[in-house]
């Protein structure tokens, strides 16, 4: 087991079958001495959530309680305001051991605007980035050169370094929240994108309705 901590961050409003999916994936790949699932209280880029806090809260626990690995942590939705990852990553190394290694999990489209994120030089000393692209996508080169010295191939000198960047190809389900909530708006068919449990909360609660 490595000891690195993993961190999966998103609004998850809904969490649907592609954030699932991606999160099984990499656990299984990286087999982190835990990773934890952080959902956002008020996102950086996309405004307020449609689902509170506590509904989607509950989502993630409805989906992963049962993950010996996996964790849950409120830590986001705890604070006010808009989230934003370094300050994350600043708390979670306070309370970690010292020197304690982070696995910043984030999809291609998330690290191609990193630069654009809040001291996103800052992310890179607290933390290693995991990036998660999709099968036969060509990474624009001239973006790279800006990370030449952070970017290996190699897990463990990613494992034991901080600030380096790995990436791994996954099979990625084109999957949107935005859709769903959309679908479930005009009344249209949303649940083959969605664990059973999700749909069952959903319809009690009439989210997104």
């Amino acid at each position: 087991m490595s000891d690195t901590i993993g961190i999966f961050g998103g609004a998850f409003d809904p969490i649907h079958k592609g954030h699932i999916k991606s999160i099984q994936d990499i656990n299984k790949l990286v087999n982190f001495s835990e990773l934890k699932i952080i959902p956002c209280n008020i996102p950086a880029l996309k405004g307020k959530t449609v689902a509170s806090k506590e509904e989607r809260f509950q989502m993630l626990k409805l989906v992963f309680d049962n993950d010996d690995n996996i964790k849950i942590d409120p830590c986001e939705l705890e604070k006010e305001g808009v989230s934003y990852t370094v300050d994350t990553l600043e708390d979670l190394s306070e309370k970690s051991k010292p020197n304690q290694h982070f696995s910043l999990i984030m999809g291609l489209d998330a690290f191609i605007n990193l630069t654009s994120w809040k001291n996103y030089e800052r992310i890179l000393e607290l933390s290693s980035l995991i990036v998660l692209k999709r099968p036969n996508y060509v990474l624009d080169q001239e973006y790279l050169k800006q990370f030449k010295g952070n970017i290996t191939d190699e897990l463990d000198v990613f494992l034991n370094s901080m600030g380096k960047i790995i990436f791994f190809t996954l099979t990625q389900l084109d999957i949107s929240s935005s859709q769903i909530k959309k679908a479930i708006r005009n009344g249209e068919s949303f649940g083959e994108n969605l664990d059973p449990k999700i749909i069952t909360f959903i319809k009690d609660k009439l989210i997104y309705k």
